[in-house]
């Protein structure tokens, strides 16, 4: 952007300055002949100028998601690769950062690594669907359409927070393998591919795996402590081992996250 380009919202304040000053040169000529005139004028620019500012507040509200979270657009993009991204709202939001240690990779959460590496090594690259490995969303009531990773070829994540991370080698090799596992997972026959674990209470938080070419698969009340399922489902009594690691790994990409920020 060239150094005499405003952005936007800057160039809209200075064209409401411009604006404002532009009406009280002429309301001033036009209203010089008398106090009450005078009187009258200054009345109706206060007016003039609450209305200009009000609808620059409204101008700048338009797009609030974006300036508050400046990385929605990009979960945004890429939820819409997904025609059947749908919005199941669980009725509590019980979701917490989860760290889950991966037997693949010990020690340090890959998350934790990644964040180490964009301290010292700028991590760009473009987000683009052909590349898209996996995406990882939230339903809560709290965050109905919350976000939480996406996984790109060959080695980068965007984070809950909209960090572009670079991985290691080994760390997404890590999530590929669990990838691969959840491919073969046979299909429940519920809405949205749902395994649902058993808890003492309801209203628990919906984790959904997006990988593309692959119907949905989503749990119902993921918990690092508890695998057990509600029912018997596809043979299974527990939730299967490749979908727990999955998203335990992907709960990482929510430390740190803060709503609106």
């Amino acid at each position: 952007m060239p150094s005499s380009t405003l952005p936007i919202p800057a160039a809209a304040a200075a064209a409401a300055v411009a604006a404002t000053r532009l009406r009280e040169e002429e309301v001033d000529k036009y209203y010089s002949q008398s106090p009450t005139s005078r009187r009258t004028a200054r009345r109706r620019k206060s007016l003039f100028v609450f209305a200009l500012f009000a609808l620059l507040l409204v101008f700048l509200a338009g797009p609030f998601d974006i300036l508050a979270n400046p990385f929605a657009s990009v979960a945004t993009t890429i939820r819409s690769w997904f025609p059947f991204c749908h919005s199941d709202k669980a009725t509590n939001d019980m979701s917490s950062s989860t760290t889950t240690t991966h037997p693949h990779v010990a020690g340090k959460a890959w998350h934790a690594r990644a964040l180490e590496h964009a301290q010292t090594t700028r991590t760009e690259f473009e987000i683009k669907k052909d590349d898209l490995v996996l995406t990882v969303l939230l339903n809560s009531q709290v965050e109905p359409e919350g976000f939480t990773m996406a996984l790109f070829k060959p080695l980068h994540a965007v984070d809950a927070s909209g960090r572009r991370l670079t991985l290691s080698k080994a760390d997404f090799d890590a999530f590929t393998s669990d990838i691969e596992a959840v491919k073969e997972l046979p299909s429940t026959g519920e809405f949205g591919g749902q395994w649902r674990v058993k808890h003492e209470r309801t209203g628990y938080p919906i984790d959904r795996v997006l990988i593309p070419g692959q119907d949905e698969v989503s749990v119902y009340g993921w918990s690092k402590d508890v695998d057990t399922l509600e029912s018997e489902t596809q043979g299974l009594d527990r939730l299967p081992a490749s979908l727990q690691q999955l998203i335990g790994l992907a709960k990482e990409a929510r430390d740190g996250y803060r709503r609106g920020h």
